[in-house]
């Protein structure tokens, strides 16, 4: 049995045999990969690094909590990890975050994590009451959508939190999600898809049990200093996700017409998102892209809920869908493809140009049914991604997309620094859920920035391009992606300019003292900093192994390094230089402690990380190194 703060049991459940077991998280070492991304990452690899595709039986689906999970406060998150059947144009390992309430019920219940392999003869779903797991049929649930679904088993299994797909799942699309409640879902990877593959329809979890906490008095200081502080308080970091983002004036008429409440995880205090109810169309949560359609609506308040709504009942990604509807309009306006080459009959924004809101309501529903239902129905070629259905195409298509896509099949977001180009450039999926460190505090707050020692203010008075120094700043904030997404803690509770207050308090101290007060176990800064750091060398050690991962593979498409990419604050100010990225690749692998050459980690550095086994299965395979 591991310290407080986990429950000591990862639940095993293989589809195929219909065989469930339970396996002590001792095996994974929590203590050296604390739980989310690490602990998942950990149990990849030590199923061998699967090489399989995506869809089949022996892809695992991996979903774990960390030992902050079920504690009052922005700690209810897990994470999903396994094989992404996104990325383009080969499938890799990467993850995907999520909140709600299933995460602290899946805690409750007794369990660290769940690892889900083979695939059912015909549709199922997980029961997981405490000790009581079973796998039941599914067949009245498959084929409904998210919500139906969720509320079917609810029915069933009072005051449970349900996980489940939507048709799109069902179909095997490449966009497809996980989602919990009306907003909360694991949106990038497509891991809906694989939830698919398995005949998988839902996983229910109910459980009674509590987190144990090793220094309650502690834990309960830190936490009411960050209230008092008011830093824990709905501010500048979070209220921005209330309301829609596409400005007047639906962010005036869903606020003013249908807003009924804010909303949040389970136990957070920040209820960051808004709750609306749009008669007709429907009750859900906004945050982010989830307005996606707003964008195209033409102002049309009820045409973008409709989008929002649709897309999380279909369990589609949402983020997708922008890049989708961009490269949809900007594709036939420009005469790159026709609406037939896309799979639908007409696009509101350019055949109702003249009409007030592009057609209205009743208009955006129809594209909307046709856009959105051949995407859920496998018949769209958007069903598979934008990356593979530009290829279906046609390469003038292949174009257009790279314009848009800059790198593993996921839309450009928040790259607007040589950074967060190479935070992208080193992953293997969009970062942005879990990295605003350079966006939302570095390029602003130079004083922060100074106090960990990397550069900053780079934003301020205005934007420019900063190589120098920027290796230090993506090592540092992958590190923080790695422990906030482990423990794991929300993306805008853990921003380094809140709880600000050196020498006594910053995100370090506070994350580390948060940890050591929960599971009893004294964490250090340098030992927390420590385990991002081992996290981040496992993650790459398996994109090395498995996906034979090189330093010609850390780049973004042509395009970046030949124009100015996107539009608005999502961009990079000046076109990336190629010789002063490779030099700052070069300082990247140096620092990291990696081979300069090939960017791959050295014995030296995976044993100074005590993954000396790792380091053996790498040098066997001929890809250590040197």
């Amino acid at each position: 049995m591991p310290d407080s703060g986990w429950t000591g049991v990862i639940l095993w459940v293989d589809l195929s045999s219909g065989e469930i077991s339970r396996v002590p998280i001792t095996d994974f070492e929590p203590k050296r990969f604390l739980g989310g991304v690490g602990l998942n990452t950990k149990v990849f690899w030590e199923l061998g690094c699967p090489t399989v595709d995506a869809f089949d039986p022996l892809s695992p689906l991996i979903i774990s909590v960390g030992p902050l999970t079920g504690v009052s406060g922005p700690f209810n998150r897990a994470e999903v990890g396994g094989i992404a059947p996104q990325a383009y144009p080969q499938e890799l390992h990467a993850y995907s975050g999520f909140g709600g309430k299933f995460p602290s019920e899946l805690k409750y219940a007794g369990y660290d994590g769940l690892v889900i392999v083979g695939q059912a003869d015909s549709p199922v779903y997980l029961s997981i009451e405490d000790e009581h797991v079973e796998i039941r049929d599914a067949d009245d649930v498959w084929g409904r959508d998210t919500f139906e679904s969720q509320q079917m088993l609810m029915a069933r299994y009072p005051e449970a939190s349900v996980l489940a797909i939507g048709p799109a799942g069902e179909s095997l699309s490449r966009i497809a999600v996980i989602l919990n409640e009306t907003a909360s879902c694991a949106g990038q990877g497509g891991y809906g898809a694989v939830m698919g593959s398995k005949k998988l329809k839902a996983i229910v979890v109910r459980g009674s049990g509590t987190v144990t906490v090793a220094r309650p008095d502690e834990l309960l200081a830190l936490l009411n200093e960050r209230r008092r502080s008011g830093e824990w308080e709905a501010g500048p970091h979070q209220t921005w996700g209330r309301y829609p983002l596409t400005g007047d004036p639906i962010r005036s008429t869903m606020a003013n017409r249908y807003l009924k409440k804010f909303s949040g995880c389970y136990g957070c205090p920040f209820q960051c998102q808004g709750f609306y109810d749009v008669p007709g169309t429907g009750k859900g949560v906004q945050m982010c892209t989830e307005c996606w359609y707003g964008f195209f609506s033409g102002g049309d308040a009820e045409g973008m809920w409709d989008g929002n709504i649709l897309t999380q009942q279909l369990g589609i990604n949402n983020r997708e869908m922008l890049g989708v509807m961009i490269f949809l309009v900007t594709g036939v306006d420009e005469g790159v493809f026709t609406r037939a080459d896309a799979g639908v009959s007409f696009i509101p924004m350019l055949d109702y140009a003249q009409t007030p809101g592009y057609g209205g309501k009743i208009v955006h529903h129809r594209f909307l049914t046709e856009l959105l239902g051949g995407i859920a129905d496998g018949t769209s070629p958007f069903s598979q991604g934008l990356a593979r259905a530009a290829a279906q195409i046609g390469s003038a298509a292949v174009e257009l997309y790279n314009t848009m896509y800059p790198a593993f099949g996921y839309h450009s977001h928040h790259i607007e620094g040589a950074a967060s180009a190479l935070h992208w450039a080193t992953d293997t999926r969009d970062p942005f859920n879990s990295c605003h460190d350079y966006t939302s505090t570095f390029g602003w707050r130079a004083d922060v920035a100074a106090h960990f020692g990397l550069p900053g203010g780079h934003f301020t008075p205005y934007r420019r391009m900063v190589y120098q120094g920027s290796e230090r700043s993506t090592v540092w904030v992958q590190h923080h992606q790695c422990v906030k997404n482990s423990l794991p803690i929300c993306e805008y509770a853990s921003l380094p300019d809140l709880f600000f207050h050196p020498p006594d308090m910053d995100v370090r101290i506070f994350e580390s003292s948060l940890l050591s007060a929960v599971t009893g176990v004294d964490f250090t800064v340098g030992r927390l900093w420590m385990a991002g750091e081992r996290i981040w060398n496992l993650r790459r050690a398996i994109m090395v192994l498995r996906e034979d991962r090189h330093r010609s593979d850390d780049t973004l498409n042509h395009y970046w390094f030949e124009q100015v990419v996107g539009a608005g604050d999502e961009t990079l100010p000046e076109p990336l230089d190629r010789a002063q990225w490779e030099a700052l690749k070069d300082r990247y692998y140096t620092r990291r402690g990696w081979d300069p050459d090939n960017g791959r980690p050295t014995r030296a550095k995976l044993e100074e990380l005590a993954l000396g086994e790792v380091a053996d299965t790498l040098e066997a395979a001929g890809r250590l190194g040197g």
